[in-house]
């Protein structure tokens, strides 16, 4: 299989919280990125700010719930996809 890229550059994942929302910033040129998935703390904070940011429905997902790192992560990943998807 012959792999021919359509970018001759990457984005490096920049550390902690510095990609977390990478993708949102250049989906719109066509470019790939990868997201830091760092404390599940911040990123719930973050899914917060860009689901009122861009009118999504908002649920918070504390830590009293079972499994509620994976949810965040989750949670963060499925926003994202939503809005650079359109």
């Amino acid at each position: 299989m012959t792999f021919s890229p359509v970018h001759t550059f990457h984005i490096p994942v920049l550390g902690v919280a510095y990609s977390i929302d990478t993708p949102l910033k250049v989906a719109k040129f066509g470019i790939s990125s990868v997201i830091s998935i760092m404390g599940d703390e911040l990123l719930e904070q973050i899914r917060k700010y860009h689901a009122h940011k861009y009118g999504v429905a908002y649920h918070e997902i504390n830590e009293n719930e079972d499994d509620y790192r994976a949810k965040r992560i989750t949670a963060y990943l499925d926003l994202i996809s939503h809005i650079v998807d359109g």
